[in-house]
């Protein structure tokens, strides 16, 4: 019997390279697949944390707003002498029944869920629910932290469940004081649940914590009142001595678990059994993003999906394990056709024999390599595509911005609206007791004025569309006197009744500057409203309006001066810089939002001029208009 044929060396020897090649190129197709994923995701994962935070900052200015909207209601109150009689007379049935009264009608005014005054032990003497089952009148609530820190002569403000109302809100408080010492504390409380928030509609779960852990504003009602964080026993006895969140029972863990990083934000994945109506599963992992709530110690998180960018990462995985196959591919192709040129060295003298098959055999790899080349081509445009597809959506993200940009200029709009309104009620109140005496001339007059205003306010309300669309700003030339004369009649009667003497230098010659009448009439308007605020409590009470222009010839453009100054007490040297911030206002808490300097500068800036604010060396505040006169070239 013969014995089994068995391989030459060699052929053995090409075996063995072959399976080490072969799993050398599976190892780096794997190696690939892993770079590509972890890549993938961490570039996915920036991206949703980017875009997590965005919304967590817009969240979280929106909380501030509504936080400083009520934040001021109690040092309005506390100035009312029927809270300072009831205060000085606690046993008085009037006083009492007056102090209910006043509460109930601020209350119902300003939207809280209730207004109540306290004495120094703690005791509600008045309430703006003293009619109902859940008077607050009669309850001892010494032991708030609200009522602890306006007694300290401080405002208070603080989170927690009514002990009376069982009824969660957010509690401000202000000390009474009467002849410089404290006699009592008022307090408003806020239901926050009944207050539209921007996260309602969000695409991510939004909680609301507080400085101990505790979550108490919830896009997720399941999770309201539990702790993100095991709550120590100190903290456990402070919230029991405050009586905080006692009517919600014993606070319980919400039990995240960690499931590591990505992007530098941390992964959780939620207790089994957390399903909810936001399609939230213990199954997924959740990214954690959080920001501080302006002007308080609360923190506002958000849990961000990961899937899709794991579907994203799962993509790069692929196009790694792709592109290391090209390369593989290319590789193999090269040693082949060094191995071939070896080959040809050796077998020279068998070259003309084997002629046919070397060809057969070149042919078949180009064709190989022909396919590669084509399939390579395919996913170049393919990728050309894609960069396509996401230049268009990041221009349609730029204009969705701008259009969010719109609900943020809500305050301004409304603001420089306010005005105009005010002179529609006095001018339509004139006009009917105008015509009621038959001075029919001076009611035409009135209407007139009248229009002119709705013009105005639909001339204002404008500049939403205009701000929409992307096409720039037509500005028209505009007269100055007019602007100004338009502005002051406005404000005439005020002037008046408050004794203010207004000064006007118009020069004979008035060409028109670069910016219509209606904007620049909205913009003195607002320094001439801002200097008779400003002449409160003085006792000269000036107003001067200067317009000049410069020399024909004497600058490259010519430009005109408007200076509004008033004899007031100026500003202070510290806050010049802060007058054009938005938001930020010198006035009292309550006055104003602080936008009207804001808007009137942006409008000059547009107009391709300055304003600027200084104090003059006498007294008072001087704001300066700079405009680039209009010159028209006829050729």
């Amino acid at each position: 019997m013969s014995a089994l044929p068995r391989l030459p060396r060699p052929r053995r020897r090409e075996a063995g390279r072959a399976s080490t090649l072969l799993v050398a190129c599976l190892l780096l197709a794997l190696l690939a697949g892993a770079a590509g994923y972890g890549l993938g995701l961490h570039s996915a994962a920036l991206d949703l944390r980017v875009d997590a935070q965005r919304r967590l900052d817009s969240y979280a200015s929106a909380l501030s707003s509504e936080l400083q909207r009520y934040g001021y209601l109690p040092s309005v109150i506390v100035l009312s002498s029927t809270i300072h009689e009831v205060l000085r007379h606690p046993h008085d049935p009037a006083a009492v029944g007056d102090a209910n009264a006043f509460l109930e009608a601020a209350n119902r005014n300003a939207g809280t869920a209730a207004i109540y005054v306290l004495d120094t032990q703690g005791l509600t003497l008045a309430a703006s629910n003293w009619n109902t089952p859940v008077s607050f009148v009669g309850a001892n609530l010494a032991f708030r932290p609200y009522f602890r820190e306006a007694m300290r002569g401080r405002a208070g403000r603080f989170y927690g469940i009514g002990t009376v109302s069982d009824v969660p809100g957010l509690y401000f408080s202000q000390p009474v004081r009467l002849h410089g010492s404290i006699v009592g504390v008022v307090a408003a409380k806020v239901d926050l649940d009944k207050v539209a928030m921007p996260w309602q509609s969000g695409p991510d779960p939004v909680l609301v914590v507080d400085d101990h852990g505790v979550v108490f504003l919830s896009s997720v009602p399941a999770w309201r009142f539990r702790s993100l964080q095991h709550l120590s026993a100190s903290v456990r006895s402070r919230l029991e001595q405050t009586r905080q969140y006692s009517a919600a029972g014993p606070l319980q863990d919400l039990d995240l678990r960690h499931a590591g990083m990505a992007a530098g934000a941390e992964l959780y994945k939620l207790p089994r059994g957390a399903a909810s109506p936001t399609g939230l599963s213990g199954r997924d992992t959740y990214m954690l993003t959080r920001t501080q709530v302006p002007g308080t110690d609360w923190l506002i998180a958000s849990l961000s999906d990961l899937r899709a960018a794991q579907r994203s990462a799962a993509r790069s995985a692929l196009a790694g394990v792709a592109l290391a196959g090209l390369l593989e591919a290319l590789t193999l192709y090269l040693v082949q056709r060094r191995r071939a040129q070896r080959e040809r060295l050796d077998a020279r003298l068998a070259l003309e024999q084997a002629y046919g098959e070397l060809e057969t055999r070149v042919h078949v790899r180009t064709a190989a390599l022909t396919r590669v080349n084509q399939a390579l081509q395919r996913e170049i445009d393919q990728r050309q595509r894609a960069q396509e597809a996401l230049r268009s959506t990041m221009e349609e993200l730029v204009q969705a911005g701008k259009m969010a940009a719109l609900g943020q200029m809500a305050a301004g709009i409304a603001h420089e609206l306010n005005q105009p309104l005010t002179a529609l009620h006095t001018l339509s109140d004139n006009a009917v007791v105008l015509i009621d005496k038959q001075r029919l001339d001076e009611a035409r007059a009135n209407l007139g004025s009248i229009s002119r205003l709705v013009q105005r306010m639909a001339s204002i309300t404008g500049e939403l569309k205009s701000f929409a669309r992307k096409a720039p700003q037509q500005w028209q030339p505009g007269r100055c006197a007019e602007a100004i004369e338009a502005a002051v009649s406005l404000l005439r009667q005020r002037l008046q009744r408050e004794g203010i003497e207004l000064q006007l230098r118009l020069p004979a010659e008035q060409p028109p500057v670069a910016c219509d009448e209606v904007r620049l009439q909205q913009v003195v308007l607002n320094l001439l409203v801002n200097a008779a605020d400003a002449l409160q409590g003085t006792r000269s009470r000036r107003i001067d309006i200067t317009l000049e222009f410069d020399p024909p010839g004497a600058a490259r453009r010519r430009s005109a001066r408007l200076r509004v100054a008033d004899s007031g007490c100026g500003i202070p040297e510290h806050l010049l810089e802060r007058l054009f911030e938005p938001f930020f206002t010198t006035k009292p808490q309550g006055v104003g939002l602080g936008l009207g300097l804001s808007i009137a500068q942006r409008i000059v800036r547009e107009a391709g001029g300055e304003l600027r604010a200084r104090n003059r060396d006498g007294a008072g505040a001087e704001f300066e208009i700079c405009l680039p006169v209009f010159e028209s070239h006829v050729s």
